[in-house]
Formats: C-alpha cells, sequence, structure tokens
C-alpha cells in the first residue's frame, strides 16, 4: 500500500467509522514521518513527502510557505486545529505547525 493513496483517500473520503483526529493519529503513528516546517520543507524539495499536515493555530507565515511548496508539488494537504495536537499526535512533547507522512511503499 502507498501512504500517498491513503492520504488521498482520507481527504477525499474523510469519514470511516473512527474520528478524523483518530484517523489522522493513526496515519501519524504508522506511517514514517517528519516534523517541524524545516523537516517538511526539505522533505517536499526532495520529493519525499505524501501528504503534509498543518496546524490552524500556527503562525501563518510559517504554513502559508510549507502549503505553498505542497500545492507546487502536488502533495495534498490536511489541516489540524491546533499545534499542541499535531505535536502530540507525533509523539513529541511540544507543539508542532508542520508535519509530513513521507512516501513509502510496500
Amino acid at each position: 500500500m502507498i501512504w500517498l493513496a491513503y492520504c488521498e483517500l482520507f481527504l477525499a473520503y474523510g469519514k470511516t467509522s473512527m474520528s478524523r483526529e483518530n484517523e489522522m493519529k493513526v496515519l501519524l503513528e504508522r506511517s514514517s514521518k517528519v516534523v517541524g516546517t524545516k523537516q517538511v520543507l526539505r522533505g517536499l524539495s526532495e520529493g519525499t513527502v505524501g501528504c503534509v499536515i498543518v496546524a490552524e493555530d500556527a503562525d501563518r507565515i510559517l504554513t502559508d510557505k510549507v502549503v505553498g511548496s505542497a500545492e507546487s508539488a502536488g502533495v495534498p494537504v490536511m489541516r489540524v486545529p491546533t499545534m499542541a495536537w499535531l505535536g502530540e499526535a507525533c509523539g513529541i512533547e511540544v507543539g508542532a505547525a508542520a508535519a509530513a507522512v513521507m512516501k513509502r511503499e510496500d
């Protein structure tokens, strides 16, 4: 399975038996990921990112750059409500403005 396909299905259908937040947490827990705007931007420039997740409450200067780069690269962007939620979902103790699920082919 390609995680990019999962990201695209998630964006297209949005609802399954789990809540959106639980699906996002499962996606982040089970996937190879990078956390932080610098790492996400690096992954986008290298073409290794399958989808990008940004926090709505993050500084727009940071997220606009990430979203713009993702859109230019044709990478789907998902949004979550808070940096605290995204950081926790990524397994770190601080908030995160952005994270990315890396491309992976099984």
